[in-house]
């Protein structure tokens, strides 16, 4: 059979004698895809087209503070608007899906919204500054699908509401929140600034003399001080000279000039009665014993003189040491410098024994009750009274130079640590200036970017095509469906005659007998149907004709009372048909 020939004639006798195989496929599968095409739902759609709308101002002039791309924030847009308590609102205002809350779970009818509610946005190719051309998001389109054509628009015009709404408010708020967090950020910046220059006045005050522009001057007036101080050393080496100079005057005048009395004989002060009362003294006790009247006088006068005017072996000793000690200086001066260890100690020397001294002689002229009287006495020791006041005041103000000296080297020594401190609070107060001028300025930027945004100035989501009420549904597509049924259910039948004919092992013609046996038969003789299997196959087809029309009827009847009336399937078949 594989190999045989077979002719347009032999297909239609096997297609005659297979159509009840050709007929149930074929029949079966046309009901179910008229069925389908009648009765699966009608989905409309309706579509509302939002143009993204570039900012008025030029961007040079005022930069807005929402920098996320369009496709971005169509997205995050998106996600907002679809939450459970939007979404839920939305089925309860327009009460969609009445019969599926009563059946099924929430989280299952807004999943099923969720799918029903699309974004797609529409790209055009815009050239940049450097003329690059590049995809860029002009618009989008937001659709919403549903059986009926008014809820559909309904729900899209509310979905397109919330959309723009919430595209006005994210906006809004995001230059509100740039605003705010710049203003915060601003008064902490002050605030940082006020307590850095707190903390600079204080560090000031506390270490003002070590601060690094005091330093030169300290410097200076080190150098200043130390001009001084050498001023107050050659000063007071004139002083010493003429200090000493006076004190030698007075060494050899008398403090008492010669008084006479008034017949004109002189009168003898102290020393001179006591001088004479000594000369006496000898010649007295060679003449008298020594308890003599007149020797006991005279011993007891020597002895309240001596005790009145006091010793001067002391003094004439000092001035002998004094004497030479000046003699060995200016020797050493003529080999040495003043510098020089030796000389150094010994001038420390003649100043003690010059103090030692006056100490001496003051204690003698204190001691002495005995005022001087002598004229050029009593000008050298007024001078010498001078000098000694001059030198106690240079040495008076010499200790106050030394000290101050000592303080002004201890802040050049502290200046260094200071410094490094004083440089890092200044660092830091013109970075946090400088900070605060940046975010002043952005702060201010930020204000004017939001009054853009209060205005819709800025970028913005325009409608140019609120959603209609579709005429037409998107789905089911059923003339499509009508067309793809009758060809499967072509392809079906015709298959299933193949098939068949492929299993049934029957000879069904001469040729499937002459490939049998070898040779052709010499003649055909066609079945002879008696009259009982003619009556018997023409009640067969009664039968299964009333059949048939006994199962259409009650399909129709149970279509009718159970999917739909059948003068509403009638309508909507002929709309079918009509498209």
């Amino acid at each position: 059979m594989e190999n045989q020939a077979i002719d347009i004639k032999d297909y239609l006798k096997i297609i005659k004698r297979r159509k009840r195989f050709l007929l149930f496929p074929f029949l079966t599968i046309s009901l179910v895809s008229i069925l389908l095409a009648v009765l699966l739902p009608a989905k409309y759609r309706s579509t509302a087209t939002i143009l993204i709308e570039a900012q008025e101002i030029p961007a040079d002039l005022v930069h807005s503070t929402v920098t996320t791309f369009a496709d971005q924030r169509i997205q995050m847009i998106s996600q907002r608007i679809m939450t459970r308590p939007n979404l839920t609102e939305i089925i309860k205002k327009y009460n969609l899906y009445a019969d599926d809350r009563q059946k099924k779970s929430e989280e299952v009818i807004l999943e099923k919204m969720r799918q029903l509610i699309k974004v797609e946005t529409i790209s055009a190719d815009v050239a940049d500054q450097k003329n690059k051309a590049n995809q860029a998001t002009i618009a989008f389109t937001l659709t919403f699908d549903d059986k009926s054509p008014s809820l559909a628009q309904k729900v899209a015009n509310e979905l397109t509401s919330l959309f723009l709404k919430e595209n006005i408010k994210s906006r809004t708020e995001s230059a509100e929140n740039a605003a705010l967090f710049l203003s915060e950020e601003s008064k902490r910046l002050k605030a940082k600034i006020q307590e850095i220059q707190d903390k600079l006045a204080t560090f000031k005050e506390k270490n003002l003399n070590q601060l690094p522009q005091i330093s030169a001057l300290n410097q200076q007036e080190l150098t200043s001080l130390s001009n001084q101080l050498l001023s107050l050393d050659s000063q007071e080496r004139s002083l010493q000279d003429r200090r000493f100079y006076l004190e030698g005057e007075l060494a050899q005048i008398d403090p008492n000039a010669m008084a006479t009395n008034a017949v004109g004989n002189r009168v003898f002060d102290m020393k001179d009665r006591l001088k004479e009362l000594q000369s006496q003294y000898p010649s007295l006790i060679a003449s008298f014993s020594a308890s003599h009247p007149d020797v006991i006088k005279v011993k007891r006068e020597i002895e309240s003189l001596q005790k009145e005017i006091g010793s001067n072996a002391d003094i004439n000793n000092l001035n002998a040491e004094l004497t030479q000690k000046k003699a060995e200086l200016a020797l050493l001066l003529k080999q040495y410098s003043e510098k020089h260890p030796d000389v150094v100690k010994l001038q420390k020397q003649i100043t003690a024994l010059q103090k030692s001294l006056v100490d001496a002689k003051t204690n003698e002229y204190t001691n002495s009750s005995i005022k001087p009287d002598n004229p050029a006495y009593i000008t050298l020791k007024s001078q010498l009274d001078s000098v000694n006041t001059e030198i106690e005041s240079l040495n008076y103000t010499r200790g106050r130079i030394q000290s101050k000296m000592e303080e002004l080297r201890n802040n050049l020594r502290q200046s260094p640590l200071v410094e490094k401190e004083y440089s890092d609070l200044i660092q830091d107060l013109d970075n946090t200036n400088l900070r605060y001028r940046e975010v002043s300025a952005r702060e201010m930027e930020a204000q004017i970017s939001q009054q853009l945004e209060i205005e819709r100035k800025g970028e913005r989501f325009t409608l140019i095509d609120p959603p209609q009420e579709p005429l037409e549904p998107v789905s089911p597509n059923r003339v499509a469906i009508l067309l793809l049924g009758v060809v499967l259910a072509t392809a079906s039948g015709f298959g299933s005659v193949a098939l068949a004919e492929m299993l049934d092992p029957t000879i069904n013609s001469t040729r499937a007998v002459g490939l049998v046996l070898g040779f052709e038969p010499l003649a055909a003789i066609p079945y002879l149907e008696s009259q009982i299997e003619f009556q018997k196959r023409a009640n067969e087809r009664k039968a299964l004709f009333g059949g048939l029309v006994a199962a259409l009827l009650l399909g129709m009847a149970l279509f009718h009372f159970i999917v739909m009336p059948l003068d509403v399937f009638w309508y909507k078949l002929l709309r079918v048909i009509g498209n």
